[in-house]
């Protein structure tokens, strides 16, 4: 029972991330269209947080 929270988290973290890293891309394209594209790097240090997170909580509650 456990582990299938494990895996829950693991996905609902990387649907997460994986919305915050389109979100930067989407603002990149719009930028470089009015001429000013910055790749932010705060945003995709916290997906990748989140996604660590998450594949944490898989291996813990898998008992790996």
């Amino acid at each position: 029972m456990t582990a299938s929270w494990g895996v829950f988290l693991f996905w609902t973290a990387t649907i997460i991330a994986g919305l915050i890293v389109v979100w930067e891309v989407w603002g990149y394209v719009y930028d470089a269209e009015r001429g000013e594209p910055i790749i932010r790097i705060a945003p995709l240090l916290l997906a990748a947080a989140i996604w660590l997170v998450g594949w944490a909580c898989r291996y813990m509650f898998a008992g790996r």
